[in-house]
């Protein structure tokens, strides 16, 4: 008996049976998206594009870059215990051409990746891809380093081990078991130890003295997406909470809805 792949004969030994995939388990139903389409709606670079990011999930995130007016988009290195995948879809005066694809280093370093920052027909479509622990931790870093010397000044660790894999720790973003969206870890990560580094006597390297620049937050959205996804998340309960009281009576109908816990810009609770 033969098996076949691609249209070549597999021989099989005695007893052997055929190779197959196994069927879906339906934990996560298949869904598509349009990288163009989805691009034009990004509330943050690194947005992941389907919600799906528990154990050994594929998880593709898009970010969209474009020339701004003083060029200045930052520089900083993400560290991640398993390599990431990119793919540019589209770009131009950028430094990874149209079609590129590639693997990171568990150590990477990332910026606006276009020539002129400040050109502003310079533009790039990309896509990173992460994949998440099958079954341990899995750990990330963000690091900030001075642009003059190299001497690391921010070194902001996380445990980013996926939500439904044992060992998963929400706390630090004030996160819960009962979270209808789960945060992912990287975006909180990044505001985090953006915050951290933002402030001057950390910019100011203690080897040579320069002052670095602020990074520029703002243009990388990450804030808004750590506060989007905790509004969400109390939206939830709060319709969950009243889905409840009206099935309890008038009386408990007349709780006030849930209010979600202040935000900081380090996306802390």
């Amino acid at each position: 008996m033969d098996a076949t792949t691609t249209g070549e004969a597999i021989a099989l030994q005695p007893g052997e049976t055929a190779p197959r995939i196994p069927r879906p388990d339906g934990a996560r139903a298949p869904l598509k998206a349009n990288i163009f389409e989805f691009a034009v709606g990004l509330s943050s670079q690194l947005q992941p594009m389907f919600p799906y990011d528990g154990a050994g999930a594929i998880v593709p995130c898009a970010a969209v870059m474009q020339g701004v007016d003083d060029g200045h988009y930052g520089h900083f290195f993400h560290f991640n215990t398993i390599e990431e995948i990119a793919l540019v879809y589209g770009s131009n005066n950028a430094m990874l051409a149209t079609g590129s694809v590639f693997a990171t280093q568990q150590l990477h370093g990332v910026n606006s990746f276009l020539k002129d920052p400040a050109d502003p027909d310079a533009f790039i479509l990309i896509t990173i891809t992460q994949h998440q622990s099958e079954d341990g931790d899995q750990t990330e870093a963000v690091i900030f380093r001075c642009q003059k010397c190299s001497h690391e000044l921010v070194r902001f660790g996380y445990d980013a081990t996926p939500h439904d894999v044992e060992g998963h720790d929400a706390s630090p973003w004030g996160g819960g078991p009962d979270d209808r969206v789960p945060m992912f870890a990287t975006l909180w990560g990044s505001v985090s130890a953006a915050a951290e580094y933002n402030h001057e006597a950390v910019r100011t390297c203690p080897e040579c003295g320069h002052v670095n620049p602020e990074f520029p937050t703002q243009l990388w959205g990450w804030q808004r997406w750590v506060t989007q996804w905790r509004t969400v998340n109390a939206a939830r309960k709060a319709l969950e909470a009243t889905a409840a009281a009206s099935q309890a009576g008038p009386a408990a109908a007349q709780a006030g809805p849930a209010v979600p816990p202040a935000v900081t810009e380090a996306g802390a609770r």
